[in-house]
This record gives C-alpha cells, sequence and structure tokens, in this order.
C-alpha cells in the first residue's frame, strides 16, 4: 500500500521546523477520511503531528464492510508505527452527517458506502479507548480558529468548497447540529432549473453546480483538453467558470444575510486551486449581500488548504471533548 507519511514531527502552525521525538507520551489519533484521501497523524498535547500518512480511500475502503476496514487499518497503523498502548483517544473526520449525539455516520453523499455506521460503539469496544467523531469540516474548522486566533463568542460561518460544499455554523464556540444532527446543509439549497442528481438523493442542489463535481463535469465534458487543476488557469475568463464562482458567492451570501456573522471562513480545495479567482469571489459576494448592512462591514478570512490541518483540527477536537467530558465528569462527582 502506497502512502505519504513523516517519521518525525511537524509544527503545524510555524515555518515546518522538525523536532526528534521519543514517542513516548500518549497521543490522540486524528483521521481525515475525504472523498479521495485518507489522512491519519498522532498529536501530542502541543498539537504537533506525528507519523502523518496519506493514502488513497479506495485502498482502506474496499471490503464492503467499512467498519471492518477502518478498524483494520487503525489497528495497522498503531502497530507499523509502534503506537500501541500509547493512545488516549481517536478523533475523525466523516464527510458526512452524524447524528445529533456524535456517534454514527448517516450518509455520505459522495461517498456511497458510509451509511448508517454505529462507528463510536464499534471503534470505542474494539480499541478500549474513547472515540470522537464529527464531521469533516468541522475538524477542519478547528484547526483554522486556532491558526487565526478568532475568539470563541459571537456567530462563526465555514465555507469550505471541495468535492462538495462544507459548511459549519458556530455560536459562541457551539457547533449548530439541529434537531437530528444535520444542521449547516448549506450545500443542499435547491436551486431552481438545476436538473443535478445530487448524492444526498435530491435533484438541483447548490453543490452539485457549484462545488468541485461540476469543475470536474467540466472537464469531462466541456474543457476535455484541461486537467481540473489548470481549469482556471486555462478558462477562468470565460462564462462558465465566472458563473461557477457565482453560484459560490451565492452559497456564502445566502448564509450571510440570515446570520450576520461576525467572522465568515471561506476555504477548500476549489478556492486554494491554481489562479482561482478569490478578488472576483469576494467582489460577487458583496454584491449578494444585504445593503447597507451587513455588507458595509463585512470581513472575509480566505483560508489555505493545507494536507495536515484537518488530522490537527481532529486532534484539537479530541483533546476538547476530552477536556469537557472531564469537567462533566467532575461536576458529577
Amino acid at each position: 500500500m502506497e502512502h505519504e507519511r513523516a517519521f518525525r514531527t511537524y509544527l503545524p502552525y510555524g515555518n515546518g521546523q522538525e523536532i526528534e521525538t521519543d514517542m513516548q507520551e500518549n497521543y490522540i489519533v486524528g483521521v481525515d477520511i475525504g472523498g479521495t484521501h485518507f489522512r491519519i497523524g498522532s498529536i501530542d498535547a502541543d498539537c504537533f503531528v506525528h507519523v502523518f500518512r496519506k493514502v488513497k480511500v479506495t485502498e482502506i475502503f474496499r471490503s464492503g464492510n467499512p467498519l471492518e476496514d477502518l478498524k483494520d487499518y487503525l489497528r495497522l497503523y498503531l502497530e507499523e508505527e509502534r503506537l500501541t498502548g500509547k493512545v488516549k483517544t481517536f478523533s475523525i473526520g466523516f464527510p458526512a452527517t452524524l447524528n445529533r449525539e456524535r456517534t454514527v455516520v448517516l450518509q455520505a453523499p459522495n461517498v456511497s458506502y458510509m451509511e448508517n455506521l454505529p462507528v463510536v460503539e464499534y471503534l470505542s469496544k474494539y480499541f478500549g479507548v474513547p472515540v470522537f467523531i464529527d464531521r469533516d469540516v468541522c475538524m477542519t474548522l478547528h484547526y483554522d480558529l486556532r491558526q487565526l486566533g478568532i475568539p470563541k463568542k459571537g456567530i462563526l460561518i465555514g465555507c469550505y468548497f471541495g468535492t462538495g460544499i462544507g459548511n459549519v455554523i458556530c455560536i459562541d464556540g457551539k457547533p449548530l447540529i439541529g434537531r437530528d444532527g444535520v444542521a449547516g446543509e448549506l450545500g443542499h439549497i435547491p436551486v431552481p432549473g438545476s436538473r443535478e442528481i445530487c448524492g444526498c438523493g435530491n435533484v438541483g442542489c447548490m453543490e452539485s453546480i457549484a462545488g468541485g463535481k461540476y469543475l470536474a463535469k467540466l472537464c469531462r465534458e466541456v474543457y476535455t483538453d484541461t486537467r481540473i487543476e489548470d481549469i482556471f488557469t486555462r478558462h477562468g475568463s470565460e462564462s462558465l467558470l465566472r458563473d461557477f464562482v457565482d453560484r459560490m458567492a451565492i452559497t456564502v451570501a445566502t448564509e450571510i444575510n440570515i446570520l450576520n456573522p461576525d467572522y465568515i471562513l471561506i476555504g477548500g480545495g476549489v478556492p486554494n486551486m491554481r489562479d482561482f479567482p478569490l478578488d472576483l469571489l469576494e467582489e460577487m459576494i458583496r454584491r449578494h449581500t444585504r445593503k447597507p448592512y451587513p455588507e458595509q462591514a463585512l470581513k472575509l478570512h480566505f483560508v489555505e488548504d493545507g494536507g495536515m490541518k484537518s488530522v490537527i483540527g481532529a486532534g484539537i477536537y479530541g483533546m476538547e471533548r476530552m477536556s469537557d467530558d472531564a469537567d462533566g465528569i467532575r461536576m458529577l462527582s
């Protein structure tokens, strides 16, 4: 199995400085499961990443039993990296909706084999340590909040454009979950006139025409001689791409107009593509945002896309969940 890996520890927020480690302390294993890649690393108390790996999702989930495949790979990772007995929890981000209790993966529109998976019960029983799960976009947000030094107060929205559209709404540092656990599905705003079939089962969802899957479709059907990573370099000034950016802007502006947030983060693989027109995206967001407010006071934070950020974010999330659980136990004792 081929994978990218790092045997040393990398500073997550610094200049890439490397430090040696004896791997003697307890770790949180952070995992980011995407539509294409599976990333994993062991996070220490200072948020340093150890033995980072990046592998193809298809190399891990191939038996038809995703829970068994996930358990087997986590066990293999611990054995090969000599981490058995040194892990205090697993923290895993899924590209999916989860139940309110954050114990079961309900549905992953872009990863069809992940549906109704009791991940927490299954993995915690096997490994004998706590397991925390959330949406992958929430893990990314935890990293970005730490990186930008954004306080946990007020209303914050994170809009991440990748294969689909990830969205997080936080109120005073707490993600809005909703009655069923599926709040913030901004990518599933219905678009009049669109007949694109979405992975969620509906027709005409915004992420089908404002996410990376639409760019891939353009490369298959229109720009057949263009690689997706070059699409903005070669065709960014054309109407198909400008309309695509406008739909991204409509998505963000819709949430801004409803929530009037204090902080707005925009990231993901799409706005970080080569020659992506960030200035045009901001111009269009402002065009669609209500005047004079909230447009007049609008401040957008464009965040970079990084190979390890979601793994680090998962580690931060795991630390916070363990701290919250410990506080709850102390309050009851």
